[in-house]
């Protein structure tokens, strides 16, 4: 039967493991930004670039961010709430509330599409009227301590107080970003998801892995 009306629902979870071991180290849903998540899906299904890069090309998503200021601590860990809103405020993450807390790190990401009942492994099937995109990260530890600027704890054990501080990170976000010479352009950047967890520190000895995916279901 012919629909001249849909519902769509956009769903996005993250896994953050360590790469040798497979130890699930943060596993949970994130919030999705309604007004920019619509603005650049609309812009990117009709090629046109979004406001706040007028004269560039069309967005993808195509980076994540990291940052610290995803929860806080006193004598409980308590998260802060994702900065998500209905409206598309016209601001890139540089000047708007729709960014991270506490920005630190982004590196881009390698992206995943699977189609409508295909297998994404383990036996996964993904279901009728549905797509899947996987953003995935191996985060680079070199980058990261050029980006905070401090070297790396060899271990969990072994970080002073200051590389905890520099490493650890306990909130991320999707970018739809513009590459000015491998570097993320946050003046033309906009904000499509953030999630936030209990912290995580980035130690040599570990290998971690983010994979995001964003599940977009028709029916």
């Amino acid at each position: 039967m012919f629909k001249d009306t849909v519902k769509s629902q956009v769903v996005g979870t993250l896994k953050i493991y360590d790469k040798e071991s497979g130890d699930v180290l943060v596993q949970k849903k994130n919030a999705i930004h309604p007004g920019n998540m619509a603005y650049v899906m609309a812009s990117a299904m009709a090629g046109k670039p979004t406001s706040v890069n007028s004269s560039g090309n069309a967005p993808s998503i195509n980076w994540m961010q990291f940052g610290s200021g995803g929860s806080t601590s006193t004598t409980t860990l308590s998260y802060r709430s994702p900065r998500v809103y209905p409206t598309y405020d016209q601001l890139a993450v540089t000047a708007s509330n729709s960014s991270l807390y506490v920005p630190k790190y982004e590196q881009l990401t390698t992206n995943t599409v699977y189609y409508p009942g295909e297998d994404m492994g383990a036996g996964v099937i993904v279901p009728n009227n549905t797509s899947k995109v996987k953003f995935s990260v191996n985060l680079t530890h070199a980058d990261y301590a050029t980006a905070v600027g401090e070297s790396i704890p060899s271990s969990d054990s072994s970080a002073s107080s200051t590389q905890v501080e520099a490493f650890t990170f306990d909130e991320i976000g999707l970018m739809a970003g513009v590459t000015d010479s491998g570097a993320l352009d946050k003046t033309k950047t906009l904000m499509l998801t953030h999630v936030t967890f209990h912290p995580v520190l980035l130690a040599a000895n570990r290998t971690i892995v983010i994979d995001y995916t964003v599940t977009i279901q028709i029916s």
